[in-house]
């Protein structure tokens, strides 16, 4: 099917994870236009094959969200925009995300280290967005009923069957058609207008985010189900169709503490004059923006660096701000005019400027817009990154634990690094600490059966596991 995907190996420490380069094809053959990826990864077994498809499935969302770049022809450009439109690039990125999307793999290959995979995905009639949610309605009723199909293979990886496997995709497509039901409802746009108090970003996706954040969480929200047909495919897939009943409450609390986290992100403060520290908390606090005293426990840290400028006119304060995240990542910036105000070179004058600038109507405007922005960016990317601190033994093969930890719905971009006699990984995630520590413990048991290990909620960003 092409050129083979070149792929480069980092060493962190004594493990090797694959990081592959985008090269992906499109395939003709078909009267609809096909996708294909080649996904890899490090090791051998159930658990690289799955890495590897889950790196495939990666590469290829990255590229339909526009964050990598495919060389084309203006024909193939063309054609490729024909096929895809931006409601089914969409609904294609969501799939992905949730694991809901159907996708044909090819049998795994080995090539040198390395477990490599080939990934197919097209778009379908069943995948457009206006598809779910037609005969259900969003109403004050506690709960909802759907009826969903779900298929699924034994999954050697984490010990499921193949019908638990269907059973869990089943509950995944019910919470994604009752999240439909509120999109077409208003509820969700709305509920996000008023708790944010701001507007979104021209690629800021809510309803992704939403679905994306969910997609851990399904059986939570699910009070009941019922079989109505289950089939039996040759390869050992099963299929299932079941009448699932949702708590629509449960839904809309968990929609609720995603917009809170949205609309209303807590942040860390970083500057190094006390008095513009003070008069930014201050001046954020009015927006609504929660602080946090300490880095580890916020969603983003503001990052200001301050310069007093003397001129011939007098004092001047010049402020540029960042928001990052706490690995480093920045997601947007601010800063001031310094000649908006000036004022006699005498003490107390800083805390005047510093007061003065951040009670500026635009400035206020300005920086609750980029605050808002980096919230929406990470969301985007896949959630704020968390760390989670193991001990070596604890930590067991790196290898597979950095496959089972990819292989997590809702979980992406996990990296692991040797630190201070630790392995730490961060990954992204949408889930709180306490809830992801909850969907981690599953593929902690499987990683080391006969290891009893201990996790505990550090703070909002960190779990140690011993």
């Amino acid at each position: 099917m092409g050129t083979k995907k070149l792929t480069q190996g980092f060493a962190l420490s004594s493990l090797f994870v694959c990081m592959s380069t985008s090269a992906i094809e499109l395939d003709k053959s078909q009267s609809t236009l096909a996708l294909i990826e080649t996904g890899c990864a490090y090791g051998r077994g159930a658990a690289a094959v799955e890495a590897a498809k889950a790196d495939g499935l990666n590469q290829l969302r990255l590229f339909l969200q526009g964050e990598s770049s495919l060389s084309l022809s203006s024909s193939d450009n063309e054609l490729f925009n024909d096929s895809y439109s931006e409601s089914q690039r969409e609904t294609l990125v969501s799939g992905i995300s949730q694991g809901l999307v159907k996708a044909n793999f090819s049998q795994p290959e080995i090539q040198g280290d390395d477990t490599c995979v080939t990934v197919r995905i097209a778009p379908t009639a069943s995948e457009n967005e206006d598809d779910f949610g037609d005969d259900v309605e969003w109403s004050d009723a506690p709960t909802m009923s759907v009826v969903v199909t779900g298929e699924g293979q034994h999954d050697a990886q984490t010990g499921l069957t193949a019908r638990q496997m269907a059973e869990q995709d089943a509950f995944r497509r019910a919470i994604s058609q009752v999240l439909g039901v509120m999109v077409k409802s208003g509820y969700l746009q709305q509920s996000y207008s008023e708790m944010s108090a701001t507007s979104a970003s021209d690629d800021f996706n809510l309803v992704e985010v939403a679905r994306q954040s969910l997609s851990m969480q399904s059986q939570g929200m699910i009070t009941g189900w019922s079989e109505i047909s289950q089939q039996r495919l040759a390869n050992g897939t099963v299929t299932v169709t079941l009448d699932v009943t949702v708590e629509r409450e449960q839904v809309e609390s968990r929609i609720a503490r995603l917009i809170s986290s949205l609309g209303r992100p807590s942040v860390y403060i970083n500057a190094r004059l006390p008095v513009v520290k003070t008069t930014f908390s201050t001046a954020l606090a009015d927006m609504g923006f929660n602080l946090s005293s300490q880095p580890a426990q916020a969603s983003i840290i503001l990052n200001v660096r301050e310069q007093e400028k003397v001129t011939p006119s007098g004092l001047q304060l010049e402020m540029a701000a960042s928001v990052v995240d706490r690995a480093g990542n920045q997601y947007s910036s601010w800063r001031n005019d310094p000649t908006f105000m000036t004022l006699p070179n005498k003490p107390g004058m800083l805390n005047e400027l510093a007061a003065i600038h951040l009670a500026a109507e635009d400035n206020q405007h300005a920086l609750k817009a980029q605050l808002h922005q980096a919230v929406q960016k990470m969301a985007m990317q896949g959630g704020p990154v968390r760390e989670l601190i193991f001990s070596q033994k604890a930590a067991g093969q790196q290898g597979r634990l950095y496959s089972l930890l990819s292989a997590i719905h809702g979980v992406s971009d996990v990296k692991l690094k040797s630190q201070s006699g630790k392995v730490v990984v961060q990954l992204r995630s949408m889930s709180d600490a306490g809830d992801l520590a909850q969907y981690i413990e599953p593929s902690l048991q499987t990683h080391q059966p006969g290891y009893q290990s201990r996790m505990t909620v550090l703070n909002e960003y960190q779990l140690s596991v011993l």
